[in-house]
This record gives C-alpha cells, sequence and structure tokens, in this order.
C-alpha cells in the first residue's frame, strides 16, 4: 500500500525522540532490518538499536528492503548486549510468541501501547525487545524486561516474521497516540448539498423520468419517487455530485437527441424543448464568492500555451456558456468563428505581424526597445483559434435597447467574450486576445459577411505558464493603477 508523500509534515516522534527505542537482538539478515527500519517510520518510530546483528545495517540490502526509511537505519545504534542496549530505559517489554516460566505481566500491544504513551509522557524511558528470527529471546534476556508483550493470534500458529512483529506493536503505539475519526468523508474542495441543491436535482429527474415514461404508471409513481429520492438521501450528496448528476440526466436526455439532429433525424417532435436545469433559486455561499474571486484575479491574457490539443467538445462548451451572456433586446449578435484551416491561420498570422511592425515603428527609445521584446500573441502555438464578430443588425431583439446606444451590440459580444474567457480559466483553460491586427483583412480572411465588425481575435489552449499578475505588468510595460484613480463620486 504506497503512501510516502515528502510533501507531508513528518510525525514529531521521528525527530524528538519521544517514543520507544525498537532493539533487535541478534538479527541475521539485512533485508529484515530494513523491513523493519520501514515498518518503524510507518509508525513514527526512530530509534533503531541493534544487539550483535550479524550484517550492518548500512548493507546496501538493507537500505532497499527499507524503500525509503533511511533515516532509521542511519541513526542505528550498536551494543555488544542486551545489557548494554537497554541500560538508559526505564521500562521494558520483551515480546515472544512462548509462555515462559517466569513471573511477569503479559500484555497486548494494545496495553503495552497505552503503558509506553504513559510512561513517555511522565518523562520515562521505554525500550521493546525483539528477539532473533529464528528463535527469539532466551528466557535470561526476557528476564531483563519488565512485562511481556504477546500478540493474541491464533493459538495454533502464531508465527511473525520480524517487520511483522515490529509493525504489529509500533501501529498500536502509533495509534494511542492519535485521534483519527474510524470513518470520515473527504470532501476535498466541494461541500454537502444543500436541501435546497437536492430537491432541485429531485425536480430535474423526475421530470426527465416522466417525459421518457419511466414514471408511465400513475398508482406506483409516488412510491417509485420516493424510492428514488431515498437512494440519493442514501448517499450523502455533495454540491459537486449534485452538478454532475444534474450533467448526467441533461446529456441522457437531449444527447442522443443532438446526435440525431446533426444526422438530419426529425426528433423535434419526439419530446418538448429541454427546460432549465435550475428552476429554484440559487445559493451562492460564501465558499464560493471567493472561489470566484480568485477566478478573477487568476483570469489572465494568455499568449504562452502548450501545444496540448483541446477536445471539441470542450470547446462546444465553453461557446454555449458564451452564449449565456447578457445583450441588449436579448439580440445576441456575437457571432462565433473558428478559424481552423491552415491557409486563414497563415493569413491571419501574416496580418499580425504586419500590423505589429507597424506598431513597433511608432515607437521610440525605450518604450520601442520594451516593445520589440513582448509576446503580444499565442498565434503560433494555441491549438483553438476563434474570431468574435458582432452582427451591427441582427433581426433579433427588434431593434430594443439600442436605438440611441447602437454601440451597446458591440458591447454585448464584448460581454459574450469574457464569459467565455472566465469559464476557459474555470476549467484550467487560457485564452489570449489578438487585438494587432487589420480588422478588415481579417474579416476577409475568415470570410465572414462584409457588414460584421471584428471585436476580438481570441487563441484558445492550455497555458505553458501561471501567473496572478499581467505579463505586461511582469514585463515593465504597465504597472495596473490603483482603484482610486477610475471611480469616481458625484
Amino acid at each position: 500500500m504506497a503512501g510516502t508523500d515528502p510533501s507531508r509534515e513528518q510525525s514529531p516522534t521521528v525527530e524528538n525522540g519521544a517514543a520507544p527505542k525498537v532493539i533487535l537482538v541478534r538479527p541475521q539478515l539485512a533485508e529484515n532490518i530494513g523491513m523493519v527500519a520501514r515498518a518503524m517510520l510507518n509508525c513514527g518510530l526512530a530509534g533503531m538499536r541493534l544487539v550483535e546483528p550479524q550484517e550492518p545495517p548500512s548493507d546496501p540490502r538493507a537500505r532497499a528492503s527499507a524503500s525509503g526509511a533511511d533515516v532509521v537505519l542511519e541513526r542505528a545504534e550498536l551494543f555488544p548486549d542486551v545489557r548494554a542496549a537497554i541500560a538508559d530505559a526505564h521500562w521494558v517489554v520483551a515480546t515472544t510468541a512462548r509462555r515462559r516460566e517466569q513471573v511477569k505481566p503479559v500484555m497486548t500491544p494494545r496495553a503495552a501501547a497505552a503503558e509506553m504513551r504513559g510512561r513517555i509522557k511522565a518523562g520515562q524511558k521505554v525500550a521493546v525487545l525483539f528477539g532473533p528470527e529464528r528463535t527469539g529471546l532466551t528466557n535470561d534476556e526476557v528476564s531483563l524486561a519488565d512485562a511481556v508483550c504477546e500478540v493474541p493470534l491464533n493459538p495454533a500458529y502464531c508465527s511473525l516474521n520480524l517487520a511483522q512483529a515490529v509493525l504489529l506493536v509500533g501501529y498500536e503505539w502509533f495509534q494511542a497516540g492519535v485521534d483519527v475519526p474510524p470513518c470520515e468523508l473527504v470532501m476535498n474542495e466541494t461541500a454537502p448539498a444543500a436541501k435546497d441543491e437536492v430537491l432541485n436535482f429531485y425536480a430535474h429527474l423526475e421530470r426527465e423520468l416522466e417525459l421518457c415514461g419511466f414514471l408511465r404508471v400513475e398508482d406506483k409513481r409516488p412510491s417509485m419517487v420516493r424510492n428514488i429520492r431515498a437512494l440519493f438521501n442514501r448517499a450523502g450528496l455533495t454540491e459537486q455530485d449534485v452538478r454532475t448528476l444534474h450533467g448526467m440526466v441533461a446529456e441522457l436526455a437531449h444527447g442522443s437527441l443532438r446526435r440525431a439532429r446533426k444526422l438530419g433525424i426529425p426528433v423535434d417532435k419526439l419530446r418538448a424543448a429541454p427546460q432549465p436545469l435550475y428552476t429554484s433559486r440559487p445559493l451562492f455561499d460564501s465558499a464560493f464568492a471567493d472561489k470566484l474571486t480568485e477566478l478573477f484575479i487568476w483570469r489572465r491574457d494568455v499568449r504562452r500555451f502548450t501545444t496540448e490539443p483541446v477536445p471539441g467538445a470542450a470547446v462546444t462548451e465553453l461557446l454555449e456558456l458564451a452564449c449565456l451572456a447578457p445583450s441588449v433586446g436579448n439580440s445576441q449578435p456575437w457571432r462565433f468563428v473558428l478559424v481552423e484551416g491552415g491557409e486563414r491561420r497563415a493569413a491571419i498570422r501574416s496580418n499580425f505581424e504586419a500590423a505589429n511592425a507597424a506598431a513597433l515603428a511608432g515607437y521610440d527609445g525605450d518604450h520601442a526597445q520594451t516593445y520589440a521584446t513582448l509576446k503580444l500573441s499565442g498565434l503560433d502555438r494555441a491549438p483553438v483559434q476563434i474570431a468574435v464578430f458582432a452582427d451591427p443588425d441582427p433581426a433579433e431583439g427588434h431593434g430594443l435597447g439600442r436605438q440611441t446606444m447602437p454601440e451597446t451590440l458591440h458591447y454585448s459580444v464584448i460581454a459574450a467574450v469574457q464569459t467565455l474567457w472566465l469559464a476557459a480559466r474555470a476549467r484550467g483553460l487560457g485564452v489570449g486576445m489578438v487585438s494587432i491586427l487589420d480588422p478588415e483583412t481579417a474579416k476577409a480572411a475568415c470570410d465572414v459577411p462584409e457588414t460584421w465588425d471584428l471585436v476580438a481575435y481570441l487563441c484558445l489552449g492550455h497555458p505553458e505558464e501561471e501567473h496572478a499578475d499581467p505579463e505586461l505588468v511582469r514585463a515593465g510595460w504597465q504597472d495596473r493603477i490603483p482603484m482610486d484613480r477610475v471611480v469616481f463620486r458625484r
């Protein structure tokens, strides 16, 4: 069972020594010493003492068997006999699987662990004796201990190898000092779903089950609905679970219809149009607000992309979300053009280079030198390129809200661009806007109607690097200005 994670905090007992010493008496194999070291470090133990080992802890086979628990081997101490190894201890327990003719307390590992914890807390030093692999401790060695630790296993067969014995005792010692719940649901970045969210999902699911005919038997419908709700109630749904379930139900209900429509199959009359997924008031808590703030901070104009492709389904989802942006008179004047052809992309690239050269000629001195070093587009690597146009006279909206301010059509397209930008960032993708272009030349390269206006040319892909500050700030072109310079009161 793998579990090595150097980024997590080491048990304090490894460094402070507030733990029992593990004494191996005459261990025979270097491999066993290494496996004991591994078992010890698992349990926060680092104090190994060796009495007359046949092979040293520095043996390469010991290090290989330790699987990274080198710190235990490096600190291992050698002693000539058991008396010397336990000389500084106040309380010693000997492990054995055989009953001895000695009057001593016989303790389980759990009881011994509790005793050791109490004595160490009181400032005493304790040690645990483990005998050789083949024979175990001698009677004389057991007689030096204050108590005997016996593992309650199958009476007829309780043979443990050395590392197993150390791990059993070490595990009980470690567990006696930690307060870990016996069962815990790891939530990561989500949280338990509020009842409003769960009930909203039930309404969505039951609506689709009705439309597909699953709840067609009217007298059985109430009990079926109760059973379905009980099923999900037992699951203890999280917010992410509810979102995933909404998406699954929606895709099952409408995904096949979308594919059928692409194939030209007339299916529009087979079912009603999809209803909104969320019919109740959304609840946005403080955790969501914090994440939204983080999204705004990390929304960058990306110009450095990897060449990793972006799935077509992801691009489609982003465009669908962009179309949820607000627009004047609900006119939805945005027009997205996916620029995919090699010749068209080459024309855009040539357009940029010409415009960039002209822009450079407009600067002199330090600004010219700095401008020449700026990376101003991701056209060379971004896997997805989208030209965004505004239709200046869409039939939709019937002119509402733009009679006196026709420029609001373009503002609506900008809102769609920003919506796409934030949605991409939330999915780990980056967007960069290329504004150093001649609009008319770009329009011709995209082969769109003459009346359309170029609003943005976007590069989309996986960022090569992540920064919270804009690239132009890092390059020394322009610092962000304070808010009091842009906010006024009248």
